[in-house]
């Protein structure tokens, strides 16, 4: 079968390799859809951390597709069953996994960074990791994984009726946190990038107000926008000058969800005073609990949220490195990028 692999940071290609055969407690599901992320690019370009890594590896930890092959002791998941499979595959015996923080386990294990991914035709997936469809189509399903993130970091932000919410960014994980705040009814919700190519999509997944400014300006613009400085903010640009700007966007007393991730470039030297003279509550969320993520599938199964605004394109495997260059150089108004490993 055919399979996207990273053999070492800049080399990459199709290739040939074995059917998995399913170990105890797995199944076989063939991949229908799996979304890119930014991380795979990290991950292609050397730059993600190698505590998180390891090559050679078949990228892609957002996917979904068809169970082929089940067994007996899988009732719940038949031949023919679509699932959300969860990324991470942790161990349940360690103390994180015990406390319900399968995120943090110690045995950290993740597809399409440790473990072979979704870039492939099939997979041979833990059964106790593979979420049962009812609704959804498994393009839609594929991005439970990322909208489990910004789910996360929501929940961890304590929104209420009362607050003012700033996001700050407005790539796939920014506009999924601006849906799954739109569910929590604050009293005015803006998201705010550098540019103005995506925030209509914020608009239709729930956001009251939008602003395109620089960093070093977000601050004034977010303030007169609201009239006054918010609540909370959420940080989910990953990028050193979005986080610095988020701790001068947030209000006295506020509350500050740092979810990006600026991975290698940390240029700019960030001091902590504006959160001191602020009172301020940080949060840094990383990934999600497995319970999370399986609130998150229900969320996109139920069609109380709906991704489908996100998704700009789709691709057949074939053309994973014209997607991926999509991706890295911005050339089209591309958002999130599915891949059809059937293609």
């Amino acid at each position: 079968m055919r399979a996207f692999r990273v053999e070492r940071p800049g080399q990459t290609g199709l290739v040939d390799v074995p059917v998995p055969t399913p170990g105890p407690g797995e199944i076989l599901v063939r991949v229908e859809a799996v979304g890119i992320c930014g991380s795979d690019l990290e991950l292609i370009k050397g730059t993600r951390d190698a505590a998180f890594t390891r090559y050679p590896v078949v990228p892609g930890h957002e996917w979904a597709g068809v169970v082929v092959e089940t067994s007996p002791e899988h009732p719940r998941l038949p031949a023919g069953t679509r699932v959300v499979v969860e990324g991470h595959h942790f161990c349940r015996d360690c103390a994180a996994c015990r406390a319900g923080r399968t995120q943090l386990c110690l045995r950290y294990d993740e597809y399409g960074f440790t473990r072979d991914g979704g870039y492939r035709e099939l997979v041979a997936a833990r059964a106790d990791l593979c979420h049962p469809l009812a609704h959804v189509d498994t393009s839609r399903a594929a991005l439970s994984e990322p909208t489990a993130c910004a789910l996360h970091a929501i929940e961890r932000s304590a929104i209420t009726p009362q607050d003012r919410v700033v996001i700050i960014g407005a790539g796939p994980i920014g506009l999924l946190a601006a849906a799954c705040t739109a569910l929590r009814r604050p009293a005015r919700l803006l998201v705010a990038d550098v540019r103005d190519t995506t925030l209509a999509v914020a608009q239709a997944l729930g956001a009251t107000d939008t602003v395109a400014a620089p960093a070093g300006a977000l601050a004034g613009a977010a303030a007169d926008v609201l009239g006054g400085a918010p609540d909370v903010v959420i940080e989910a640009a990953g990028h050193p000058l979005a986080q610095t700007a988020a701790a001068e966007v947030l209000g006295r007393g506020g509350r500050l969800t740092v979810l990006g991730i600026a991975g290698h470039d940390r240029t700019q030297p960030f001091n902590f005073d504006p959160l001191v003279f602020r009172d301020a509550r940080v949060e840094a969320v990383f990934a999600y609990p497995s319970s999370v993520f399986a609130r998150a599938v229900r969320l996109i199964d139920d069609g109380v949220i709906d991704p489908t605004p996100l998704i700009t394109h789709r691709l057949p495997l074939s053309r994973a490195p014209e997607a991926l260059a999509m991706l890295e150089g911005r050339t089209a108004p591309a958002i999130k990028v599915l891949l059809d490993p059937r293609g």
